[in-house]
């Protein structure tokens, strides 16, 4: 973990399952320190583990050792959180909602987890640069963000 500041957070992970941990300690940590609900924080690592995860199952078609990064920052008016990657483009924005199964059938897998972050987060954006994904989660709520630290 790299801190960058007192309300900005930079960590690395492998894309490995067992690593997401580190990033889900590092949020509730983070979360709070700024004075984040519980309701919220449940919300967020809710949406990054289900993002990360697709990330670390789908990005690497070929598999190798690659790495997530992960930027908390607290803003004036949330929380955002950006996940860098460079596996193959991956735009969340372009995932329609799951279609309703008719009477008697079943649910067609797939999109049900990205259609729930969009649900617990106020925004999503997506850029590919340089070879790179960057997705970027924000959750609207009370932060603390005063410039003393606590102990």
């Amino acid at each position: 973990m790299t801190l960058m500041g007192e309300h900005r957070v930079h960590l690395a992970i492998r894309n490995e399952l067992a690593d997401l941990a580190l990033l889900s300690d590092a949020l509730e940590q983070f979360c709070v320190r700024h004075g984040v609900t519980s309701k919220t924080r449940g919300q967020l690592q809710v949406a990054l583990d289900e993002i990360v995860s697709n990330i670390i199952k789908y990005a690497w078609p070929d598999g190798g050792a690659h790495k997530i990064e992960l930027f908390i920052s607290a803003v004036t008016d949330g929380i955002k959180l950006e996940l860098v990657d460079d596996g193959q483009a991956f735009d969340p924005l372009a995932v329609k909602a799951p279609a309703q199964p008719t009477a008697g059938s079943r649910p067609r897998p797939g999109g049900l987890g990205l259609h729930m972050v969009h649900q617990l987060v106020d925004g999503i954006d997506y850029v590919r640069r340089r070879g790179r994904n960057h997705t970027t989660l924000t959750k609207q709520c009370a932060v603390s963000v005063s410039s003393r630290r606590s102990r």
